[in-house]
């Protein structure tokens, strides 16, 4: 019918009694029966198979096609039709992986279903990887199995080889051979063992003997194998040989305290395994780095030290100067001081005088404007007078024809005899006026005209009075302008003192903050000639091997403090700064010391 129709009724009882987890699918690849095991292991993996094979349904399986199983289910029909023998396969779906024994169900030469053993292959794939990772373990590592009791059991090729033995050399001897008769003795080789038989890994570095007594250290654990009950029942070994490694340390390690004791004067000659010697050059190279580096280091120390006595020197003689410069700096601010004020009060003076000038010219100007109203009050005083003369000639010829009248009547009197004998007194009294009168304005005309003399003297001499003040004014007005000059001039100076004054006074300043740090200067190069003698004395506490001692020594004779310093450019440029801020030329440089 389907594959098993003649199989009984206590076969298929016999098959839900087996662990094997059988299904048979009959000649349509339907599935027609499923033991209990493989009911359970598809049950389990259910969610998982739902993932992958969406078609699958735990409950549906009895009656359904194993195509749903596969994703390409022609395959499986192709292969399945031409089966003739047993057929093995394992299938992955999703992250689960069977082993399927696919074995063709046939009767009167024709298959009539199929029979389908099903296994987990997570197990047998585990133990597949266990065994590749146990290979690639021994490939690389010495692996030694014991008993309990520390009997060799086996041991791989890199164990052998690593301690020089053969198998059937340690085969069924105990532990103790492999390390050093009394640490087997003692307590604490038995408590190792204790341990290990109580379940306890022992993972360490060890020392261990091999053939003829070869060292050999090794990093290693200490398995204690269980049994399925928990019990051990064996101790495997997994070790890696290290003992090129410790060597290259422990002889590392042997330089470097050498090396921390000041001593590098040697190297290591003797050849290490290779993964190392790259470590052994490259230490030696250091070394003679070092070697080289504090050589440089003891001659650059001599020169710094030579240089610093040489600067600390040259900033003695610097220093002594700039005090020097201060102390003249501060007399000619002193100075500059007294001038600026003199020139100040000369200023100021001349400022006065500038307005006493003005003050005398605008009086000489006020004076010219007297003057001449004087010579033009004198000048009409003149013309008074001239006016006043020709009225006294006049009344002169009054007088003259009055005397004539008169006279002429004193001759017609005389004439008229006794008759005009009052008329003759008349006459004679008109005749003496007339007379008085003359002389009066000959007297008034004789002062008239010395009055006049005098007024043209007084003219002249307001005249040359005036043009005595007009030249006084020309001369006030040039001196005024020469006064204007100087006070402007005396300004000027003033001013420009004062900006003297104050550089020298900023000079004063700069000067004594040169001389303090000159001062700090100084100290700075006494501190770093002890740091100098102080590192010396470091480098010297190296032994750099007789080549290099010989040439620090000698260099370190060289330089005796009662050595004249040869002129170098620090000291150069430290005589070139004393001999500008001191202001002394280079003859007065002491000898030895080259112009920058």
């Amino acid at each position: 019918m389907f594959g098993y129709s003649n199989t009984t009724h206590m076969q298929t009882n016999s098959l839900d009694q087996i662990t094997a987890n059988i299904m048979i699918a009959d000649a349509g690849l339907n599935i027609r029966y499923m033991n209990k095991a493989v009911q359970e292991l598809l049950k389990e993996a259910e969610t998982d198979l739902k993932k992958e094979l969406p078609r699958f349904e735990f409950e549906k399986l009895i009656g359904s096609n194993i195509d749903i199983f596969h994703k390409n289910p022609s395959h499986q029909r192709n292969m399945l039709a031409q089966l003739q023998g047993q057929h093995r396969a394992t299938i992955w779906v999703g992250h689960r992986a069977f082993d399927l024994i696919v074995t063709p169900l046939r009767a009167n030469g024709k298959t009539t279903g199929f029979a389908v053993e099903w296994a987990n292959a997570k197990e047998r794939l585990q133990n597949m990887d266990y065994t590749a990772q146990m290979e690639a373990v021994s490939r690389s590592q010495a692996i030694i199995e014991f008993s309990t009791d520390g009997d060799i059991v086996t041991a791989n090729e890199n164990f052998l080889s690593a301690l020089g033995y053969r198998l059937d050399e340690i085969k069924g001897r105990n532990h103790k051979m492999l390390v050093e008769p009394t640490y087997a003795q003692s307590r604490e080789y038995a408590e190792f063992w204790a341990a290990l038989r109580r379940g306890e890994v022992q993972s360490a570095e060890f020392t261990r003997y091999g053939k003829n007594g070869k060292l050999v250290v090794i990093n290693a654990a200490y398995n204690p194998i269980l049994d399925a009950k928990g019990k051990v029942v064996k101790v495997v070994k997994f070790a890696t040989d290290v003992t090129q490694r410790v060597h290259a340390v422990n002889t590392i390690g042997a330089a470097l305290t050498k090396l921390a004791q000041g001593d590098l004067s040697f190297n290591i000659d003797e050849p290490f395994a290779p993964d190392f010697e790259e470590l052994r050059r490259t230490m030696n190279d250091a070394l003679s780095q070092m070697r080289n580096t504090l050589s440089a280091v003891a001659h650059s120390t001599d020169q710094i030290d030579m240089g610093t006595r040489e600067i600390s020197q040259s900033a003695e003689d610097l220093s002594r100067r700039t005090e020097q410069q201060a102390a003249s700096l501060e007399e000619t601010a002193a100075a500059l001081d007294e001038i600026t004020v003199n020139v100040n009060n000369a200023s100021r003076r001349a400022d006065d005088a500038r307005q006493a000038a003005i003050t005398a010219s605008d009086n000489a100007t006020r004076s010219g404007h007297v003057v001449a109203d004087a010579v033009a009050a004198m000048s009409r005083i003149e013309s008074s007078s001239n006016q006043i003369s020709n009225i006294i000639g006049v009344i002169d010829e009054i007088a003259f024809q009055t005397n004539l009248l008169a006279l002429n009547a004193g001759v017609e009197a005389a004439r008229a005899g006794e008759a005009g004998k009052g008329f003759a007194v008349v006459a004679q009294e008109v005749r003496e006026l007339a007379q008085r009168s003359a002389q009066a304005a000959k007297e008034i005309k004789g002062l008239i005209r010395n009055s006049s003399e005098e007024v043209s003297t007084g003219v002249k001499l307001v005249s040359e009075t005036g043009e005595s003040l007009r030249t006084i004014h020309e001369n006030i007005t040039a001196v005024n302008q020469h006064m204007e000059a100087i006070a402007s001039s005396a300004k000027e100076q003033a001013v420009g003192l004062s900006e003297v004054n104050s550089a020298v006074n900023q000079m004063d300043q700069v000067t004594q903050q040169n001389a303090a740090m000159v001062e700090e200067t100084n100290a700075a190069g006494a501190t770093l000639a002890q740091e100098t003698a102080r590192l010396r004395g470091l480098v010297e506490g190296f032994q750099l091997g007789n080549r290099f001692a010989s040439k620090s020594q000698k260099q370190v004779a060289l330089a005796t403090p009662n050595d004249r310093p040869v002129a170098s450019p620090a000291r150069r440029m430290v005589t070139k700064i004393a001999g500008a801020v001191g202001g002394q030329s280079r003859q007065a440089v002491e000898p030895g010391w080259d112009e920058f």
